[in-house]
């Protein structure tokens, strides 16, 4: 791959990537950080990075300019080398992450990665370049064991979910799981608001829900507190006891920044948000909960 090819098959980025970030007002498109390194490994398996400056501590060199934090560094892909700048609120909790994040983003725009997005105007018509499919492969016996297995676990039946995603289980190939787990999300997100409309939004917290968020190890020995009543409006937005309620509970297991307790909240309630006051009673209640659950 040439520095030409980056901008041919990267500057308009595939739209599944694509996030939405409100601010100052209006909402704007980003792809986020892991995305663009992930691009940058499949350009070139040795791209580097490093600040144009050092602190006497060994830091990257960041100055504070107005109240915005900003790191400015050096990538290189394909052996080449180009600038870029990242910039935060110098209050932020993660601000070394969020400089490099940011800084990722500028910098690849430079070698043509995700451009779209930075010159709207003079990309309205250009579409993602098309990508040629790849010839769909059987899926191991091991992912519909599996798929059955989560099935089970939520009560759904698999057979239906199949149906509903118009994939054969006796013949599933890799282009057809992308199908059915969205069909079965969405058996799940149905199952869930019909609880939530018979006053039984939560079920229990389950150890694979537990292991999730604290790792392997843990031994669940309570399955929930008795101090977490069931929500009379589950849709409605989460109330701020609940709030205050994750965000001292996360703290305690020692995830105390903004964006790791966003998402660690959107992993358990399988959705994205970008922030906790996204989340409805039912889901606060749902990951209180499972944070809530005394593990050993």
């Amino acid at each position: 791959m040439n520095l030409q090819d980056i901008l041919t098959k990267y500057g308009v980025p595939d739209p599944s990537i694509v996030g939405k970030l409100p601010r100052g007002g209006i909402t704007l498109d980003f792809v986020g950080h892991a995305e663009i390194t992930k691009i940058l490994i499949e350009v070139d398996p040795n791209w580097s990075w490093e600040p144009v400056a050092w602190t006497t501590d060994g830091r990257p060199a960041i100055a504070t300019v107005n109240g915005m934090a900003v790191m400015w560094g050096k990538l290189t892909v394909l052996g080449q080398t180009r600038l870029g700048v990242g910039s935060a609120r110098h209050d932020k909790p993660d601000l070394d992450k969020e400089l490099i994040g940011d800084f990722l983003r500028n910098a690849a725009m430079r070698f043509g990665i995700s451009l779209s997005l930075w010159s709207k105007s003079e990309w309205e018509e250009q579409q993602a370049a098309p990508r040629k499919p790849a010839e769909p492969k059987p899926v191991s016996q091991d992912f519909v064991t599996k798929f059955r297995d989560a099935c089970k676990k939520k009560g759904i039946n698999p057979d239906d979910v199949a149906k509903a995603a118009g994939v054969d289980l006796a013949a599933v190939t890799d282009a057809d799981a992308p199908k059915l787990r969205d069909a079965f999300k969405a058996a799940d997100t149905k199952q869930a608001q019909q609880q939530a409309d018979d006053g039984k939004f939560r079920g229990p917290v389950t150890e694979e829900a537990i292991k999730h968020v604290f790792g392997e190890q843990v031994r669940v020995v309570a399955e929930s507190k008795p101090d977490n009543p069931t929500p009379k409006n589950p849709g409605e937005p989460a109330t701020k006891p609940q709030l205050g309620k994750i965000r001292a509970l996360l703290n305690a297991k020692g995830i105390s920044s903004f964006t790791e307790k966003t998402e660690v909240c959107a992993d358990l309630i399988n959705r994205p948000i970008t922030k906790l006051e996204q989340l409805t009673q039912g889901e606060a209640s749902q990951c209180i909960d499972i944070l809530d659950a005394r593990v050993s």
